[in-house]
């Protein structure tokens, strides 16, 4: 039995950030109106769950830092303070994938 990879989000054209400029989900540090924007965009995608499922496992080998994805900030790649952020970003990103948007932009938001 094999396990399939999930698609990466970026090639559905039903995205909802298909023409939204990709720094929108870079914000720095301080901007919380990018970051912000970024949720809200998240938060109404038609593939989040798709986009979920696809990060959480990038996320959790840190291969996807600093970025905005499935409407959760992930965290930056060292330092020991982040790994409780990346572990509550992973779990979020799960819990989105299996279908509970209930708290977008929840723990790992404020984690980080």
């Amino acid at each position: 039995m094999s396990v399939e990879t999930p698609r990466d989000p970026a090639f559905s054209a039903d995205r909802a950030c298909n023409t939204v400029p990709t720094n929108v989900f870079f914000p720095g540090p301080f901007d919380l109106d990018t970051l912000d924007r970024a949720q809200r965009l998240c938060g109404g995608c038609p593939v989040l769950r798709q986009c979920a499922s696809w990060a959480g496992p990038l996320v959790a080998d840190r291969l996807l830092t600093e970025a905005v994805v499935a409407g959760v900030l992930t965290p930056p790649l060292t330092g020991k303070r982040y790994a409780a952020a990346r572990a509550a970003a992973v779990d979020e990103l799960a819990a989105i994938a299996a279908g509970d948007v209930s708290d977008l932009g929840g723990a790992a938001w404020t984690a980080a």
